[in-house]
């Protein structure tokens, strides 16, 4: 079983993605201590790979205050 303790986590930026058309850019992130949690987030478009870690790790920390408060609901049924 994964270890999924949040001490010491990490994540590792595996891919970054430039939508030329829609001029946006996401980065891919894959947590250290289990590997089958991925991520996608949005991060300035045109991002260069020497900012990419700064620009994630804000994008991680964006996402964080979110989700902490999020509500998590069941899909509503038709009919």
């Amino acid at each position: 079983m994964a270890d999924h303790s949040l001490s010491g986590a990490s994540v590792t930026f595996t891919g970054v993605f430039h939508d030329l058309v829609l001029k946006r850019s996401h980065v891919s992130v894959v947590w250290g201590n289990d590997p089958e949690k991925r991520l996608g987030l949005p991060v300035p478009y045109g991002c260069s790979l020497d900012d990419l870690q700064v620009k994630a790790q804000k994008a991680v920390r964006e996402l964080s205050g979110i989700t902490a408060t999020i509500a998590v609901e069941m899909p509503k049924r038709e009919g």
